[in-house]
């Protein structure tokens, strides 16, 4: 069965890919001919899941709000198909109040609240996967790439009538504690680039 995944060069969608091999067939959405930025990309995108009957879209690559755009367009071309299978990318930034990053926040939000109206105000009948993943391969408290994709393939390979809707997955410290870890590592980089 076929898997097509955006931004596959590193990261998260690398380890997906590599691990996804054994039983799935992964597919490489990366820039410059996919470049879900761009309204070309988008549609090449599309018309790739099209012409290669994949089964499930992996919508990763993360660039300002096109992810949201991009889950309305798969969403438009697979809501009659109960064999296909959304599975976005989110981040627990996308929770209020959270992150410092406040357009990477609100985009991780669009996605998400894109994501469940369309899962719970439609008729649709492919699948719609949203992973809220904490700090990932980081040197502060974080899970690894290679967890994090065997989570996401456990979430593929559930019976039909299973719909994971959402999940959220970080490290067991506390949040708060990260977060002063985060803040201690800027103030030593900002002063180091003599910033302070």
């Amino acid at each position: 069965m076929k898997v097509a995944i955006t931004g596959t060069s590193r990261g998260l969608g690398f380890a997906l890919k590599s691990n996804l091999c054994a039983k799935w067939i992964p597919s490489d959405l990366n820039r410059p001919d996919y470049d879900i930025s761009t309204v070309e990309g988008r549609d090449n995108i599309i018309e790739y899941l099209i012409k290669n009957d994949v089964r499930v879209f992996v919508n990763n690559a993360h660039d300002d709000f096109a992810q949201t755009k991009l889950l309305q367009r798969v969403y438009n071309i697979w809501k009659d198909d109960d064999k296909k299978i959304i599975i976005n990318i989110n981040s627990r930034a996308k929770y209020s109040n959270l992150s410092k990053g406040h357009m990477y926040s609100a985009s991780k939000s669009s996605l998400s609240h894109l994501s469940d109206t369309l899962k719970f105000t439609t008729n649709k009948q492919c699948k719609i996967i949203d992973f809220n993943f904490g700090l990932l391969e980081s040197d502060l408290p974080s899970i690894s790439y290679n967890d994090a994709a065997d989570y996401i393939i456990w979430a593929m390979n559930r019976p039909q009538h299973v719909e994971i809707s959402e999940i959220s997955i970080c490290n067991v410290k506390p949040y708060t504690e990260v977060q002063k870890q985060k803040q201690i590592k800027l103030n030593e980089s900002r002063k180091n680039m003599g910033q302070d």
